[in-house]
């Protein structure tokens, strides 16, 4: 409708152009009106598409903020307990050597390992020159690990006696000599 579009043409018009014009304008306003609803129409579904976008976007950055403070708080814990089982087991180590040495104390009161050049027995009647000091020792040796006490030892006893049956049969070949 180029035809329409001059001042001058209007001017000039007969009723019967003019009414073309008219309806041609008003056909065109219509166009124009169901034109811009849809583009209304599609401005606000992209809003509201932006909208959702954006409300989806903060869900999903709260939820990654929260699950970062949850696997630091998981990550807390872990260290916490890794430190008390690293102090259990400082724990152990030490009391696993203290009990070591106890128990090498212990064999060592026992006799099942030699101290110096003498065994727990030959500790047990050093310094015995007489026959009578021998028996007496011997009997006091009996009296305190005999396995009959409380704190006896069958094994102590074995040893004892085999050292009081040596020292015995030293003291006889001297007295015989």
């Amino acid at each position: 409708m180029e035809k329409y579009c001059t001042e001058e043409r209007i001017d000039t018009a007969s009723e019967q152009e003019l009414y073309e014009m008219k309806l041609w304008i008003f056909k065109e306003s219509q166009r124009l009106e169901q034109e811009q609803k849809m583009v209304d129409s599609k401005i606000k579904a992209i809003e509201d598409e932006i909208a959702n976008f954006r409300q989806n976007l903060q869900q999903e950055r709260s939820a990654l903020e929260h699950e970062k403070q949850r696997l630091k708080d998981d990550k807390v814990l872990f260290d916490q307990q890794i430190e008390i089982l690293k102090d259990g087991f400082d724990k152990l180590n030490t009391d696993k050597k203290r009990l070591e040495k106890e128990w090498k104390k212990l064999e060592q009161e026992k006799g099942y390992i030699r101290e110096d050049e003498f065994s727990r027995a030959e500790v047990f009647f050093f310094g015995v020159n007489s026959l009578i000091a021998l028996k007496k020792r011997y009997k006091d040796l009996m009296k305190i690990y005999h396995p009959d006490n409380l704190c006896g030892d069958h094994e102590m006893c074995d040893l004892i006696n085999q050292e009081y049956n040596i020292l015995l049969r030293q003291f006889d070949t001297y007295m015989n000599a």
